[in-house]
Formats: structure tokens, sequence, C-alpha cells
């Protein structure tokens, strides 16, 4: 079979160790880092489920849920927000992925960085949105 049998047989168990324990081995990096990554064990943070939420209700034009996530404002603002939000709704406007690109706290102020990905009159756009967070409050969108 493809002349293996020319190969010594301590010789394909030695190869085949490697070849197993090399992509174990890789796997078991890759997902290790992740899990790490995400967790924030070493400093990172990981992403705030404030800022999760906070998208996830902005892409389901949720404007109830939006103005929660964000700091007290006046009557006027909150009309203001839920006006264009319903405006909005009428777009044809479809979101396809949101991605987490990673961010960064001190103290209590946060920033978050997603890549959204969207389809829209036939088109597929895909941009960056930053969020920053003071105290578990989004403050401000880029």
């Amino acid at each position: 079979m493809l002349g293996l049998n020319l190969i010594p047989p301590m010789v394909r168990t030695a190869l085949a160790m490697l070849i197993v324990g090399g992509l174990v081995g890789f796997v078991g990096t890759a997902f290790t880092t992740t899990l790490v990554a995400d967790s924030g064990i070493l400093g990172g943070g990981g992403e705030s489920p404030d800022a999760h939420k906070y998208m996830i209700a902005m892409l389901k034009r949720e404007a109830d849920n939006l103005s929660q996530l964000r700091p007290a404002s006046g009557v006027v603002t909150r009309a203001i927000e839920q006006q264009s939000a319903s405006q909005q709704s009428g777009t044809d406007v479809k979101p396809l992925t949101l991605t987490y690109l990673g961010g960064s706290s001190s103290g209590r102020i946060s920033v978050h960085i997603y890549a959204l990905e969207v389809q829209g009159g036939g088109r597929y756009d895909f941009f960056p949105v930053a969020l920053t967070l003071v105290g578990g409050k989004v403050v401000r969108i880029e």
C-alpha cells in the first residue's frame, strides 16, 4: 500500500506518533489560546457584557433596551432616539455578522471594537463600530 511496507514498523509508528501528536498539540494550543484570550485571565478583560447587549439591541432595533444601556437622558432625547429607531426599521438593511475584534479598559472607561457586516439594497457592506463605555453605560458610538 503506497510503499509503506518498505518502511520499518518502528519508523512508521514514530512518524504516526509525530503527526498525530503535532495535530493534537496544534488543536489544543488553538483552543487554549482562544479560551484564555476570551476569559481575560491575562488582563485582556474580554468582551464586556454591556457592550454585547448594546450591539445586539442595536441590531434588533430595540429602542427600549438601548435606552437602558445608555446614561440617563432627558425625555426629548429619548423620544428622538425612539423615533429614529422606528424610522430605521422600515429600511431593508439586514445584519449578517457581528464580530468582536477586541477592546481595552482603564478603570471605569472601556472601549470595545466590533466588525459588522450588513446587506442592504443588494450590496454587502462591512464596517467597524467602536463603543465607549463608562461605568457599564454606552456613552459614545463611532
